[in-house]
């Protein structure tokens, strides 16, 4: 999956994670998204469109002229999402948050969660915006909005939180459009007036494996932490974490890849210039509870914002002065699943302050909202997974890495960074990676399945009877066939001789192949004999190297008196009757065959009928 492979976000930002290196962008002159954009590739990563909730921009970073009065307001922490509808790669819809416009009597307008639906098919494949167009969901929602797949991986759910109340509304996106929500209640209520309306301010995300949900409620200075069934869509309350520090409030949060530690952002929201207070970055491990967090940097003079986790394991932190006076580089968290400090916050290969350029271009408080299983990567991966190939591992994060030890659990390691190990049996393997940095160890482990072969048999040589046909089956149900005769069924006919080859695929991309050669046969009677006793051509007979079968032999004159019968094919006719020669002249013979063996490939019974010529 490579839908967020690309982003763009803040002051003309961008990144491309493509390479397996991420690498700052600066060819986006368009959009301006201050506190939050979206942005959507296909599954091989080429960019589709992008937006910041009010405007949205096609893969040339031309304007889609019917998107461009949505209801997302530039100034809502999370202010839009796209999501793909499931089935059809040229439907997605777009989810966009209003702001509440509170007055000081605390009345407050707003246009609430609502939905556009972007289609691709429109403007020759550049994507524009359908007559279903700010369609209203929901109304009043805080400013948080985040997305994650279904249990099915297909679906996926959209979460909003209700202002004013201790709800969270969970809809699922489906092939059949968007469901009616699942309401859930649990946690703090987050509402109140004109002096509490930051209480709808803060992040929310799902983890990537979508198992739990954090907020972060800025007026509150809390976050909490809720369990979410990815299958019925209901969410329960965990625990909360009260901060007590003056002047500083929960901002983003973000989980680790391996969904096990959280980590937020408090920052001073106030005022216009370089905030007095220093921005904080916290992280909790989720394995004990949010009753210790570990405090990871202080930041003076800067305002670290939002987080996002990137497709390379890596959180990028976005960071700004305000909103005139801006930073063109983002901080990152290098090594988030490791505990404490050693995530490695700005720091990569023992030297501090390593932040990610933006080369001019700035990033204010925004980075992209994703659906944040096209985050959820795993410790390492590995390109095969079947028995009898090389399977090559690949640390998925390879920063901050003194060396390595790998265990295969089949007896094996390695302390190569990527190595390569053969599998000798198929099974389950339970893969252990240990990374040693600062004299340190860090260790994961996944289970890697080493699948068989596809089972494919041809035989070795087929007989064939000539003027019989034979199918060939390499076997059913697996992904794909490619014949050396360039057929691509999983069966196919021929009744010609030579040498026949297929490779077949599974659903596991697992090849096997396999090769035959068919052999057609026929019998040889000659059309003329000697019988003279010189040794040469004495004997005419039905001449063929099979001979398990029912034979019969007769042999006429040419007035019709049968003269010769045989039931052995090594029995032939001597040119005599009664132990007489016969003179010399032309007799018709009728052979009759009834293949005994299942070696071969006939069409039933054969009979041969034909003249041979008597010489003297």
């Amino acid at each position: 999956m490579k839908q967020a492979y690309v982003w763009y976000f803040g002051d003309h930002a961008g990144i491309d994670f493509r390479s397996g290196t991420a690498i700052a962008l600066t060819d986006q002159d368009s959009m301006t998204a201050y506190k939050s954009s979206s942005v959507i590739s296909d599954s091989m990563g080429n960019l589709l469109f992008f937006t910041n909730g009010r405007k949205v921009w096609d893969q040339t970073h031309q304007l889609m002229p019917n998107a461009t009065g949505l209801n997302g307001d530039l100034g809502v922490f999370q202010p839009c999402i796209i999501v793909p509808k499931p089935s059809d790669p040229t439907i997605f819809f777009l989810f966009t948050i209003d702001v509440l416009a509170f007055n000081p009597d605390n009345t407050y307008t707003t246009k609430g969660f609502r939905y556009t639906i972007i289609d691709m098919k429109r403007r020759g494949g550049m994507g524009d915006a359908t007559e279903i167009l700010n369609i209203p969901l929901l109304t009043p929602v805080t400013q948080k909005l985040s997305a994650v797949f279904h249990k099915n991986k297909m679906d996926v759910w959209i979460i909003v939180h209700k202002w004013d109340s201790d709800e969270f509304y969970a809809y699922l996106v489906s092939k059949w459009g968007i469901h009616d929500p699942v309401i859930s209640k649990a946690g703090t209520v987050h509402g109140g007036g004109y002096t509490e309306q930051a209480n709808a301010y803060g992040c929310m995300k799902f983890s990537p494996d979508g198992t739990r949900i954090a907020s972060a409620i800025s007026g509150c200075k809390i976050i909490e932490l809720f369990n979410f069934n990815n299958e019925t869509g209901t969410v329960s309350f965990i625990q909360s974490h009260l901060f007590t520090y003056p002047n500083v409030s929960p901002y983003g949060i973000e989980f680790s890849p391996d969904s096990k530690k959280l980590y937020t952002s408090l920052i001073q929201t106030y005022g216009n210039g370089p905030p007095s207070s220093p921005s904080l970055i916290y992280q909790f491990d989720l394995t004990t509870d949010l009753n210790n967090p570990i405090l990871v940097d202080s930041i003076f003079g800067i305002r670290v914002s939002n987080l996002q986790l990137g497709p390379d394991g890596r959180i990028y932190c976005a960071k700004t002065i305000n909103l005139l006076t801006k930073c063109d580089t983002l901080d990152v968290i290098y090594n988030p699943t490791r505990l404490g400090t050693g995530c490695n916050y700005n720091r990569v290969n023992h030297v501090p302050g390593t932040s990610f350029p933006l080369f001019g271009r700035y990033g204010i408080y925004s980075l992209p909202n994703i659906i944040q299983s096209y985050v959820h990567t795993p410790f390492f991966s590995w390109d095969s997974c079947c028995h009898h190939d090389l399977t090559r591992f690949y640390i998925l994060n390879p920063v901050n890495i003194d060396s390595v030890l790998w265990n295969f659990s089949d007896g094996a390691t390695s302390i190569d960074l990527d190595p390569v190990h053969e599998f000798q049996n198929p099974g389950t393997y339970t893969v252990t990676l240990t990374e040693f940095f600062d004299g340190i160890s860090y260790r994961d482990s996944l289970n890697v399945i080493i699948h068989s072969r596809p089972a494919i048999s041809l035989g070795d040589t087929i007989l064939l009877y000539s003027g019989a046909s034979l199918n060939l089956h390499a076997g059913g149900g697996y992904q794909a066939y490619q014949w050396s005769t360039g057929a691509t069924d999983s069966i196919i006919e021929t009744e010609n001789q030579g040498n026949y080859s297929v490779q077949v695929m599974d659903w596991n991309c697992c090849l096997n192949s396999d090769s035959v050669y068919v052999k057609v046969f026929n019998y040889y009677i000659p059309d003329a004999f000697t019988p003279n006793g010189d040794g040469l051509n004495d004997i005419f007979k039905v001449i063929g190297l099979y001979g398990n079968i029912r034979f019969k032999l007769y042999i006429y004159d040419r007035w019709g008196h049968m003269i010769f019968n045989s039931d052995s094919m090594d029995h032939g006719w001597d040119g005599r009757y009664y132990g007489k020669p016969c003179p010399a002249d032309t007799y018709v013979w009728i052979a009759h065959i009834s293949f005994l063996g299942e070696d071969i490939i006939t069409n039933g019974d054969v009979i041969l009928k034909g003249t041979v010529l008597l010489l003297r």
